[in-house]
């Protein structure tokens, strides 16, 4: 066996992991400008018509799957009553459409209203009698100005080819076009949303004065949309705040709350219904209500007839109500949704002993998720479940902590069965079930129909679902099932799949990345075909992640030419996050995409060219954005908002390109904003300083801001996607607080009165506003705030991470001059993170009897472990284990301490019960302990669960940070099985000297996302043969070679042999 024959035979496993198999965007199956099927009647239809109503109507269920690449293909030339109805219908089926067929819609509904000649379908919207064609000009792709493939590459476009600049003020946007367009309307750049209100005579005044609810289905608005649509009603002499005028509004009443101070109770009212039909959050909405109302005066019929504004209450406002106005009215205070904790708590203060049954829980409602975790574990089993059949308290369970729902299940366990138990538990809380209690189970519980809810498995959960159920997954309506529990599939589970199954399993977006690489493999197995032999429906057939992991691309430029654009349509789909950043299958695949489609140089690339490029762009090399035209980067934007993050020369060149393209970033416009999202990440603060502050730039900042969400836990870097927006948040703060952010100033050694004047007091807005940004405020700000806006934002402040000690202990300060002694224990667990500031003598006053409630919620920082906190917190655990002994800690106890578990001796961790720590270990494995910590945790685990050798996939998984301190005869024990399912996280903190012990076979089945967490001290104890197998796993920088080390054909052949007995044994 020679190395090239090796090369083939390892590709299939170097190159994937285990993160989320998704796509970053759902997209569609055919984005290459070409219709396929039913498609192409569709095509055919628009322009000659036959029964055109009846074909709708036969493909009705066809339409979602709709691809951009079709409506690209799109006639000019369409009849005007086809389009009529095609519009009609698409609207019916808008929330079902791809993003990119939603965009492409919008486009090719514009490309036929901005033609030089004038289209003659502007009366496309009347008769259906009126079949006159428009001449066409051309296709979206040739012509459209959003898709201008020509002129000269690199030039700098003028005004006339800027994003959202350059639409004759967007004047085609006629009445006739705005309710043809109906909800496509929100795919235009927010300059031509502002552009359609832009007079008293302007279309969007015709719209609203001649269509009823013109608004009501626009329920993917968001608020920079809005906030134009607010500003082009004004112009039309529209009385925003006049009753009459907001039943009108639809879902633009969900952002609403800059005008909600003004207004009288009736029109309030009629706010309230609208706002009932919002999806998203609309408590801003309820805050401006209510910020001026005298709740303190209030009786419980006048709270009632508040209704679901009352959530928009300040807790001070909450506090000033009377109990018997609160009890009296607790039955519709329990149904209101969006409460904070510290309102919840504010409410029950004056609701006292209601919780005593499963009644008593049912009149809280969704304040139950206030309660204490002791309240909680003190009720029957019984008392819970019934109390869960309550909608209300369900809910709540979603906003629980994870010390509460534990307790729960804790309570329900000792009087029911996990079968029981399985069939009434709200899904939020069965993430707290341990793997081990799992096992007791029944098939009978665990049926594939119970599976198919949305249910948030973890993957020890998973693994023990998948031992019980997999004599049932038989067929793809199975698998289809699996949802969650997904990621319990092994490698061996995978490998033995028919096609079909196997399709079926890549559309689960749960898939994890060696999951998709197990699957591709056994896929292009089981058809049993060389690429270049497979026809072009077999083509299309391949789940399109699947193609990043076939055994070689080699194979792929052997294909035919028609076939190879089919490969490519497929690649431009499939999730570059599935591939390490560091992959070289990355540049293989674009090697391939730029060889098919011809292209020598991204100089002479144009935009039908990048829009068949889809999601491949995201491999691009500093080169290949030099070199594009600014004209055609435009039309790579949106594919690169869904590559993640960029880093070193590539951000450099991407940050350069976006200035060659928009200009410097003082001269950004919202719809330049709203182009690039979170491709600002690129650009440092200083750049980012410069943007301008206007209130439409804020509201679009606000929107971007929202939607990067940071991964809980530990992720690799080389796995690490997630756009970094520090630099936009701290722009973004500055841009709110002016001169009033933060400046580093010298430490406060010993509590002393601040002096305030010319301190410019925060306010609640501004603290809501900037939510986690409030960090630019400077501790002078934060300790001179008045009481009513800290007690009213503390669930905002204390839940920040980022303050400086300073910041910290300022916010301590504040809490100290408003609460006394007595209401500053109570209020320990609302401070969570501010207690780190507390001294020692404040800890020993404040934390003398703490209970696990307070240890949750101010346990959750790792910081308790740095040096200058750690005597703190061994003070906090000692004076909880004076009130609880270790031995008598109980599982909720176990997941309550959160770090401090991490502070306790060797022999208080020996005392804690075997029977608790199993059923809790997959919370504490999570922790990052200190290495004696995590060795007396270790300990505690072979003294549950056995040697190690006897450790199944789910015990490992569970067990995660705690493996890592398995000594060299105890890791070299583990079995190959096990490996994959190592946490990442663990695997990162195995000290050198003992990863070595790991055998070849251990090291080949690792992983992806384990081989992506190695460090280089780790891979520096291997030798040359550790090494080479350690570089089998996907992920592996250079598929034939590793840290210089060359594999010869002997010793290939030996890789081959085990790697196949690894991928049996999986």
């Amino acid at each position: 066996m020679g190395l090239s024959t090796l090369c083939v035979a390892l590709c299939c496993l170097c190159l994937v992991s285990t993160s989320a198999g998704q796509k970053p965007n759902k997209e569609e199956n055919n984005p290459t400008g070409r219709c396929s099927g039913w498609e192409e009647t569709l095509s055919t239809q628009l322009t000659a018509p036959s029964n055109f109503a009846s074909f709708l109507k036969t493909n009705a269920n066809n339409l979602p799957k709709l691809s951009s690449g079709c409506v690209m293909s799109f006639s000019q030339s369409a009849n005007a009553s086809a389009v009529a109805d095609l519009m009609k219908v698409l609207n019916e089926a808008y929330d079902n459409l791809n993003p990119g067929t939603k965009q492409t819609v919008y486009l090719w509904i514009k490309r036929m209203y901005t033609q030089e000649d004038g289209p003659v379908i502007k009366n496309m919207a009347a008769k259906e009698t009126d079949k006159k064609p428009v001449k066409p000009p051309g296709n979206i792709t040739e012509n459209d100005p959003d898709m201008k493939p020509d002129g000269k590459p690199g030039d700098k476009p003028g005004k006339d080819d800027m994003p959202g600049e350059g639409e004759g003020k967007s004047n085609w946007i006629t009445v006739n076009v705005l309710k043809l367009l109906g909800r496509f309307l929100l795919q235009a750049p927010i300059s031509a949303i502002k552009d359609i209100g832009e007079n008293i005579n302007s279309s969007l005044c015709s719209l609203y004065s001649s269509v009823t609810g013109p608004f009501d289905k626009f329920y993917d608005l968001n608020s920079a949309q809005a906030n134009f649509l607010f500003q082009g009603l004004q112009k039309c002499n529209v009385n925003i705040t006049d009753k009459n005028e907001i039943a009108k509004l639809g879902q633009m009443a969900c952002f609403f709350a800059t005008f909600a101070g003004k207004l009288d109770q009736s029109t309030i009212n009629v706010l309230m219904m609208k706002l009932k039909n919002c999806s998203g959050d609309v408590k801003n909405v309820y805050q401006n209500l209510m910020k001026s109302r005298p709740a303190g005066s209030m009786n419980a019929e006048e709270l009632k007839n508040v209704g679901d504004a009352v959530v928009g209450f300040s807790v001070n406002q909450l506090g000033n109500l009377s109990k018997e106005a609160i009890q009296e009215s607790l039955d519709q205070l329990k149904k209101v949704k969006g409460w904070s904790q510290g309102q919840k708590k504010a409410l029950l203060e004056k609701v006292p002993d209601a919780a005593d049954n499963a009644e008593g829980l049912k009149k809280l409602g969704g304040l139950v998720s206030a309660l204490d975790s002791k309240a909680l574990g003190k009720l029957k089993g019984s008392d819970l479940l019934e109390a869960f059949k309550s909608q209300d308290v369900s809910q709540s369970a979603d906003s629980m902590q994870p010390v509460q729902k534990k307790s729960i299940i804790r309570a329900i366990l000792k009087d029911k069965s996990i079968n029981e138990a399985l069939k009434e538990l709200p899904t939020a809380l069965i993430s707290e079930i341990s793997s081990q209690t799992l096992r007791n189970a029944t098939d009978g519980t665990l049926t594939l129909d119970f599976l198919d809810k949305s249910i948030p498995w973890n993957k020890g959960q998973a693994l023990v679902i998948i031992k019980k159920i997999l004599k049932n997954l038989k067929t793809p309506e199975d698998i289809k099932k699996l949802r969650d529990a997904v990621t319990g599939l092994t490698c061996s589970n995978i490998e033995s799949m028919p096609v079909d199954n196997l399709r079926a399993l890549a559309a689960n977006e749960k898939m994890t990345r060696d999951q998709v690489r197990c699957a591709a493999s056994a896929y292009f197995k089981a058809l049993n075909k060389k690429l270049a032999d497979l026809t072009a429906d077999e083509i299309t057939q391949i789940p399109p992640s699947f193609l990043l992991f076939i055994k070689s691309f080699d194979e792929l430029m052997n294909i035919t030419r028609p076939a190879c654009s089919s490969v490519v349509s497929l690649l431009a789909q499939a999730n570059p996050t599935l591939l390490p950043r560091s992959s070289a299958r990355r540049q293989e695949i674009l090697k391939f995409i730029k060889s098919c489609l011809k292209i020598d140089d991204t100089l002479t690339l144009n935009a039908s060219q990048v829009h068949d490029l889809g999601l491949a762009v995201c491999y691009f090399d500093p080169k290949d954005f030099d070199n594009m035209g600014t004209d055609v980067f435009q039309k790579a934007i949106d594919k690169l908002k869904d590559c993640g993050k960029f880093e070193g020369k590539v951000k450099e060149s991407l940050a350069s390109k976006i200035i060659a393209t928009y200009g410097n970033s003082s001269t950004w416009t919202p719809d330049v904003l709203n182009q690039l999202q979170s491709l600002l990440s690129l650009f440092n603060s200083t750049q980012l300083e410069k943007l301008q502050t206007n209130a439409d730039i804020r509201v679009v900042l606000i929107y971007i801001l929202s939607r990067v969400i940071k991964p809980e836990g530990f992720v690799a870097p080389d796995l690490d996607f997630t756009p970094k927006m520090d630099d936009v948040s701290k722009a973004f703060s500055k841009m709110i607080l002016g001169n009033q952010a933060a400046t580093p100033s010298s430490k406060r050694r010993k509590r002393a009165a601040v002096d305030c004047s010319g301190v410019i007091q925060p306010t609640t807005d501004e603290i809501q506003t900037l939510n986690a940004g409030c960090t630019a405020f400077s501790p002078a700000q934060l300790q001179c705030m008045s009481t009513d806006t800290f007690t009213n934002t503390l669930d905002i402040l204390a839940s920040v991470k980022g303050f400086s000690t300073e910041q910290l202990t300022a916010l301590k300060e504040k809490a100290l001059q408003v609460y006394s002694q007595k209401d500053l224990v109570k209020q320990i667990s609302s401070l969570k993170g501010i207690t780190l500031a507390f001294s020692q003598d404040e800890v020993n006053n404040y934390f003398a009897t703490p209970d696990i409630d307070m240890l949750s919620a101010v346990g959750e920082s790792k910081d308790w472990l740095s040096p200058a906190m750690q005597s703190k917190a061994k003070s906090i655990a000692e004076n909880f284990l004076k009130i609880k002994p270790a031995s008598s800690l109980t599982s909720s106890d176990l997941v309550g301490m959160r770090y401090f578990v991490c502070v306790l001796s060797a022999e208080q961790i020996e005392n804690i019960s075997n029977v608790e720590y199993s059923t809790a270990v997959s919370n504490i494995g999570k922790l990052q302990c200190p290495s004696d910590v995590l060795t007396a945790l270790k300990n505690k685990a072979i003294s549950t669960f056995g040697s190690p050798d006897t450790w199944s996939e789910d015990v490992a998984q569970d067990l995660g940070t705690i493996v890592a301190r398995l000594n060299g005869s105890e890791i070299s024990k583990l079995g190959e099985k096990v490996m994959p399912y190592l946490t990442p996280e663990a695997v990162s903190l195995i000290p050198p000297a003992v990863f070595k012990s790991l055998s070849a076979a251990q090291l080949r089945s690792l992983g992806t996302d384990n081989f992506a967490a190695l460090s280089s001290d780790q891979r520096a104890q291997l030798d040359t043969v550790l090494l080479q197998a350690l570089d089998v796993n996907p992920g592996a920088i250079n598929l034939a070679y590793s840290a210089g080390h060359k594999i010869s054909p002997a010793f290939a052949a030996i890789i081959l042999t085990l790697t196949l007995l690894t991928m049996n044994h999986l």
